[in-house]
């Protein structure tokens, strides 16, 4: 199922759960713990645990039954049971405060964004309308080959202007720099950038013209992003001597 958490004034994140909810609503309290938001819930959730989780995952800890949205690369504090993920970009929920007023609901399409979320869905992609802080969006997770990108949507007239999870930040050194300059190179003519946020973060973008072209350039962005990333990793590698 796709559920949706409100998070006080800041805005909606959605995320797809391998299992129904039931007795939503429901409101609650979000916590703050390193790269991780959870809320307490009247659920009892089994399922195998484990102890590594990745970013963008949902899962459910036991001892507190609590929902937790594991928006970076932190662990979770002891095992959990894992759910799901997150529909869209997950460092997102990196501005959600401790103490932020939560309520969890069932998820339902609406306004233009939604129709763009039937589609993708219809398409085979996990997709969701949400709105975060003012602003209408389309949550997007891009899975394949064992690998997963988040990405957000926003509809224009004209088509339609995505942007993925953050790669790195952007910090203006000269290796960064460097690495930034050959990449966007490569990647010029695919159609996908390598571009910074607002934030100084490296994301890709992509401007689609049509629906049929947004789920092209949202699988570009996936092979993309896994290549970017691969590159940057060995970019960066710091060998042990021989």
């Amino acid at each position: 199922m796709y559920a949706k958490v409100l998070f006080g004034e800041r805005g909606e994140a959605v995320a797809w759960i391998d299992r129904d909810l039931t007795g939503l609503p429901i409101d609650s309290v979000a916590r703050r713990w390193r790269h991780e938001i959870y809320f307490e819930t009247p659920f009892e959730l089994a399922g195998d645990e484990t102890l590594v989780v990745g970013r963008g995952d949902v899962a459910f800890w036991r001892p507190g039954k609590a929902l937790c949205f594991f928006f970076g690369y932190s662990q979770p504090y002891s095992p959990v049971v894992k759910l799901g993920a997150i529909v869209g970009i997950p460092d997102l929920l990196a501005s959600v405060e401790d103490g932020t007023p939560v309520r969890l609901s069932p998820y339902t399409d609406y306004g233009k964004e939604g129709e763009v979320a039937r589609a993708l869905r219809d398409a085979g992609l996990k997709a969701a309308a949400h709105t975060w802080e003012g602003e209408e969006l389309v949550g997007v997770l891009v899975e394949g080959a064992g690998s997963r990108v988040g990405v957000e949507i926003t509809v224009e007239d004209d088509g339609f202007y995505s942007q993925s999870q953050p790669v790195a930040f952007f910090d203006g050194t000269l290796p960064t720099l460097a690495a930034f300059k050959v990449l966007s190179k490569e990647l010029g003519p695919t159609g996908i950038r390598l571009d910074i946020d607002d934030e100084g973060y490296i994301v890709l973008t992509a401007f689609s013209r049509s629906l049929d072209e947004l789920v092209r350039d949202l699988k570009r962005v996936l092979s993309t992003y896994v290549y970017v990333e691969n590159m940057v990793t060995a970019f960066f590698a710091v060998r042990r001597p021989t």
